[in-house]
């Protein structure tokens, strides 16, 4: 009875409070509105996600935290084969090595957050400061990825497309366009998000469905926001790349019917034919492994890209599930990379093993394995 009496106690005090606060008719009319207007946003929201009982937390955690954990070794392994492998060492697979560093940025400083609200049931109690860092972090290393593979896209163009253009690549250009790469994104992902231009005229949503009580970390982006982040971040890039791969296949066919040319007349310059013939198979092979890796970077980032843009259009209604798969398909790129180096790329592949075997440690140099594997080839 104490109880209930001191409950409807504390119900009446409030009451009062709040008629002296709402006193004015206006004020009132006022409050109700804003209630009326938080009911209408929430009913149209998808509602809140799925609450986990712990052992399905925990499995779920676990199961994700295996890919920040492959995508690190993948990647520390893609980084090692470029400085040990004397053939790796190009300045071509600077990007290689710049792209390898930023997938494992996104394993070590991105990854861990999203599990980590996976852990909490989505409760987040890190700090309004540490939110905004995840969701910069996010946006920033998706985009520094898609630049790097344009500006692999570049070299790739040049050298088939422009070959002496290609050989005046130098390492100025390379360091000014990894620059490019790493610098660029802080534009649409830090700089916005810390000042707010994400939120702008979706307040009343963020208000509603996200107070400031609920802990919670959820990156809401307006439609402008949407709209030219994602253009800058994988629309322009993917065509760009689309373009400068089908105009790298035309000059891969045109080159390769001038080869099969030279021999049918029987040229008489043996070693510069052989030559040209076996620096095209190389740049070619290069440009293929490329356009697999873009093709996948497309694939595993369009369904985010798609949701992203279409959800601030449908007043945010996409379900919580679909929109994690997404997200996460994303992340899975960043461990796929060193998988694609080692099936489609022969220099990779010879260097991933030559690593793996722990012959580095034997003191196996990388050209008494390369003797060793062209020997195999040829029996």
């Amino acid at each position: 009875m104490m109880a209930t009496t001191a409950t409807q106690t504390s119900a009446a005090s409030s009451s009062i409070s709040s008629y002296l606060l709402y006193d004015d008719d206006s004020n009132v009319s006022t409050f109700q509105d804003n209630v009326t207007a938080c009911d209408e946003i929430l009913a149209s929201l998808p509602g809140p996600p799925p609450l986990y009982s712990a052992p399905s937390k925990y499995a779920i955690s676990a199961v994700l935290i295996v890919v920040p954990i492959l995508t690190i070794f993948g990647n520390c392994v893609v980084i090692l084969a470029v400085v040990t492998h004397r053939k790796l060492r190009t300045i071509t697979n600077a990007f290689v090595v710049s792209l390898a560093v930023a997938d494992m940025c996104v394993a070590l400083f991105v990854m861990p957050f999203s599990i980590y609200q996976q852990l909490n049931n989505k409760v987040w109690m890190l700090g309004s400061v540490l939110c905004k860092l995840s969701s910069s972090l996010d946006v920033m290393m998706c985009t520094v990825s898609i630049f790097h593979l344009s500006c692999l896209a570049i070299d790739r163009y040049l050298a088939i497309c422009r070959p002496f253009l290609h050989e005046r690549l130098t390492v100025r250009w390379i360091g000014f366009m990894l620059t490019f790469c790493w610098l660029t994104p802080i534009f649409i992902s830090f700089i916005p998000i810390f000042n707010g231009w994400n939120h702008i005229g979706i307040e009343d949503i963020i208000s509603c469905a996200f107070p400031v009580e609920a802990e919670a970390c959820v990156f809401v982006v307006n439609i402008p926001f949407a709209i030219i982040c994602s253009l800058i971040a994988f629309y322009i890039p993917v065509i760009f790349m689309g373009v400068c791969n089908a105009k790298i296949y035309m000059a891969a066919i045109k080159q390769a019917h001038q080869i099969r040319t030279l021999e049918a007349a029987g040229n008489h310059n043996h070693y510069s034919h052989c030559k040209r013939k076996s620096k095209f198979k190389q740049e070619s092979k290069a440009a293929k492994t490329l356009g697999i890796i873009m093709g996948c970077f497309s694939v595993c980032w369009f369904p985010f890209f798609i949701m992203n843009v279409i959800d601030p259009i449908i007043s945010y209604s996409t379900p919580y599930v679909p929109a994690q798969i997404a997200l996460w398909l994303g992340y899975i790129n960043s461990l796929m990379n060193p998988v694609l180096y080692y099936y489609f790329n022969r220099n990779f592949y010879y260097a991933f093993r030559r690593l793996l075997s722990c012959k580095v440690c034997k003191g196996v140099r990388d050209y008494q394995e390369d003797a060793l594997n062209t020997t195999q080839m040829s029996e």
